[in-house]
């Protein structure tokens, strides 16, 4: 698959893509015949965790002619909400559409792509994917991932990380480069999350010390956890991922950077996907230690507690080594310890998104607006008051600060914190409480 501009123009909007739009591209990448025409196609949305980088619908296409072909689509085009800089949503949006196009040896395996371009110039934006909800099952924070799913992930995982290691020089490091890949703690991409953490961290502080919150669980994070997380987070994060940096004697290799339930499938095995699982969405590409995988699914909460916490997690964490000790040619003297403590400090990653990322869901509760206004806006808003999407939304929060909090007191990652300098440098403006929450 090309990322070339095809001859027809691509969508400033994602309802430009009807079926006008879905016969060209499909004729295009020679899914129908240069005569055959998308009668008419019915849409639906695609969930509540998908299409913050992005707007997406699904679409299933009637065709005049073609029969026994594949007619479920998964489609994006430029979001109409920003929640990072535009610059920022650019690049994101870039890799994940070259990601699709990337040759499917030693990385993810991934739904079949009929068009993945762009026109940068004219901020133009299309990519078209088949429905994986069509032939697999869909992990969603509804259906937490148990033990023996995430062990079945755990050899394809590996596969990429030793296809990837050393990713920081030499050819990997240049075909990474031309595929807008970063390094997850370069000055560059920190100071993406700098910019916006300030923006959310004391929110963030504030709405996980609400008590009798459903999704910030008992005790609330200031008793738990220690006062001030996020603040104190935002304050240190570059000194706190300086040991992510290769030259500071990290491993290296490449990181989906958001491979959590809502962007994994599970399928029978087959020549298209011999793995049984598939991943979506590249928008946050990363390299980064060798665990960054591993830590991020079991960190989403997109996992049973009991595969992130006791047992489950030694269990899972040696097996991911094992395996990899096994594979490795350039990280032969990775000790087990060494392991686990880079383990532990990506786990932090997903919690950088929630704050910085997340700073508009903060903001929007204490505007008593958005479902974070039960615990931020102060009008008494309750549950009762929530549409089943926002319900749904706080269901995965629910799930995921559990996760965060698990890690958290697991790895002693507060503590951690307290001991690192800090750094005011870059970090953009903080959102201060407005006076109903102080």
């Amino acid at each position: 698959m090309s990322v070339d501009t095809p001859e027809f123009v691509l969508p400033k909007h994602l309802d430009e893509i009807d079926a006008r739009f879905m016969t060209k591209a499909l004729r295009a990448s020679g899914h129908i015949a240069v005569t055959d025409v998308v009668v008419t196609q019915e849409e639906c949305g695609v969930g509540m965790t998908a299409g913050y980088f992005s707007a997406i619908k699904k679409v299933k296409c009637a065709y005049r002619e073609a029969r026994g072909v594949q007619d479920s689509f998964v489609v994006k085009a430029w979001p109409p909400f920003e929640i990072l800089p535009h610059e920022a949503i650019e690049a994101m949006f870039v890799k994940d559409i070259k990601a699709y196009a990337f040759p499917q040896a030693g990385f993810y395996p991934r739904p079949k792509t009929h068009l993945a371009a762009f026109d940068h110039a004219d901020n133009r934006w299309a990519l078209i994917m088949e429905d994986a909800d069509s032939f697999a099952e869909h992990k969603v924070h509804e259906n937490e991932m148990a033990l023996d799913e995430v062990m079945s992930m755990l050899p394809k995982m590996v596969e990429v990380a030793v296809a990837w290691e050393g990713c920081e020089t030499g050819e990997k490091a240049a075909q990474l480069e031309a595929l807008g890949v970063d390094f997850w703690a370069s000055d560059a991409n920190l100071a993406i999350y700098k910019a916006v953490m300030p923006g959310g961290a004391k929110l963030f502080d504030r709405f996980t010390a609400t008590k009798n919150s459903t999704v910030v669980g008992e005790p609330t994070w200031d008793g738990y956890i220690g006062p001030g997380f996020a603040e104190l987070f935002t304050r240190k994060i570059d000194a706190f991922f300086r040991r992510a940096r290769p030259e500071n004697g990290a491993t290296c290799t490449l990181s989906h950077g958001d491979l959590r339930g809502d962007n994994i499938f599970f399928c029978e095995p087959s020549a298209d996907y011999p793995d049984g699982w598939l991943c979506i969405d590249f928008q946050l590409l990363f390299r980064g230690p060798v665990p960054s995988d591993l830590a991020y699914l079991m960190s989403s909460g997109s996992v049973l507690p009991e595969v992130y916490s006791g047992d489950g997690l030694n269990t899972v964490l040696r097996a991911f080594y094992d395996q990899f000790m096994a594979r490795t040619s350039l990280y032969k003297d990775y000790a087990y310890e060494r392991f686990v403590e880079e383990f532990a400090m990506m786990t932090m990653v997903p919690i950088v998104y929630f704050v910085g990322m997340g700073a508009a869901y903060w903001q929007g509760g204490a505007r008593n607006e958005l479902p974070t206004r039960i615990e931020l806006g102060g009008k008494g808003a309750t549950e009762a008051d929530l549409t089943p999407e926002e319900l749904r939304q706080r269901m995965w929060w629910r799930k995921a600060f559990a996760n965060y909090r698990s890690n958290l007191k697991t790895f002693g990652l507060y503590d951690l914190l307290k001991a690192l300098p800090e750094t005011s440098e870059g970090l953009g403006e903080w959102v201060e409480l407005p006076a109903h929450l102080r």
